[in-house]
């Protein structure tokens, strides 16, 4: 059985994200961290709000819940997000990388997760990822 997913399928003042800043302390990622969280949270189509959990399971799971709406993040590892993946396919939520048409991968550390595919594709549009060296 599907869980109560969001519904939503635009960023707007309806909408919650989730992201995450990470232990990175490097400047020209933390300004890319800080570009994408404006770039969802400003006038047109701005979300409602961004939350920081601190763990990438979490964040997945509240979009599988319906707590969230998308979630979008880099510098993860794949131990951090592989099941919660499965719980969010089984509830019928959607996993994009968040480079545009760059298949998603586990071991690229970097993802999008929405309740549909069309927010997960505003997303995509929305952020820009960050390279880590893969898992």
């Amino acid at each position: 059985e599907l869980l109560d997913q969001s519904e939503e399928a635009v960023v707007s003042t309806q909408s919650t994200g989730i992201t995450e800043m990470g232990g990175w302390h490097d400047p020209d990622v933390v300004a890319t961290k800080a570009r994408n969280i404006a770039a969802v949270c400003t006038e047109p189509d701005a979300c409602h709000g961004v939350r920081m959990q601190g763990s990438a399971a979490l964040n997945i799971c509240a979009v599988a819940s319906g707590a969230a709406d998308g979630y979008w993040e880099s510098g993860m590892h794949i131990w951090d997000m592989a099941a919660a993946i499965c719980v969010l396919k089984e509830a019928g939520g959607v996993v994009v990388s968040p480079k545009s048409g760059e298949d998603f991968s586990l071991l690229k550390r970097r993802i999008v997760a929405a309740s549909s595919v069309e927010l997960a594709t505003v997303l995509q549009s929305k952020v820009q990822h960050v390279e880590y060296k893969s898992d």
